[in-house]
C-alpha cells in the first residue's frame, strides 16, 4: 500500500457528521466519488493507451526508415571511407551532422556464471589478486521484522507501526451512480 501524504483539514473543509445516518449517507457519497474517480481514471487510460498505440504505429514507421536510411550510409562510407574521412581521423563532419567510426570501451560478458565464479576463486587465490570478485552485503528487511526481539538494541534500526484510519465503502455500481447523479 503506497504512503498517503499527510495533509491538514482546514477547518474550513470540513462537514460536520452529528448521528448515524449522516455518517451513512457521507460513507456513501465517498463510495460515489470513489467510483467517479475510477470511472474517470478508466477514460484517462484508455485515451492514453489509444494515444500510445498511435505513436507506436507512428514511431515504428519512422524508425525502419532511419535503419534503411543509416544502413545504406553505412554501406556507402564502408566502401568509401579514404575518400570520405581526412587521413588520420575516424569521422568526417558535414554541414548536416556527422558519420564516422568510434571504438567503445572494452566490455565483459560472463555466461556459466557460478562456473567463471569458481575458476576466478581459484586464480584469485593462485595469483594473490582481490579485484576478480567482489561481495555483496545489504540488510534483509524481512528477516529483521522476524527476529525483532533479537536486534531491538542495535542503533540505527527502528521498527515502524502506526495504526491508520480508514473508511471503505461498499462499492457503488455504475449503474446506480449514474441513476443517482440525474436530476429529478
Amino acid at each position: 500500500m503506497a504512503k498517503q501524504p499527510n495533509r491538514r483539514v482546514k477547518s474550513d473543509d470540513m462537514l460536520s457528521v452529528s448521528s448515524s445516518e449522516e455518517l451513512e449517507q457521507t460513507i456513501f457519497r465517498i463510495g460515489q466519488l470513489q467510483t467517479e474517480l475510477e470511472i474517470a481514471t478508466a477514460h484517462t487510460n484508455q485515451t492514453i493507451e489509444d494515444a500510445k498505440a498511435s505513436l507506436k504505429d507512428k514511431t515504428t514507421a519512422i524508425n525502419n526508415e532511419i535503419k534503411v536510411l543509416s544502413k545504406s550510409a553505412q554501406i556507402f562510407f564502408t566502401a568509401n571511407q579514404q575518400d570520405i574521412v581526412p587521413a588520420g581521423k575516424k569521422s568526417r563532419v558535414f554541414d548536416v551532422g556527422e558519420i564516422g567510426t568510434r571504438t567503445p570501451p572494452l566490455s565483459v560478458t560472463v555466461k556459466n556464471g557460478q562456473d567463471v565464479i569458481d575458476a576466478l576463486k581459484k586464480l584469485q587465490e593462485q595469483l594473490k589478486l582481490s579485484d576478480l570478485l567482489s561481495v555483496k552485503t545489504s540488510v534483509n528487511k524481512p528477516g529483521l521484522i522476524k527476529h525483532r526481539e533479537k536486534i531491538k538494541d542495535i542503533p540505527g534500526i527502528t521498527f515502524n507501526q502506526k495504526e491508520q484510519f480508514f473508511i471503505k465503502p461498499v462499492h457503488v455500481p455504475i449503474e446506480h451512480l449514474t441513476e443517482t447523479e440525474q436530476p429529478a
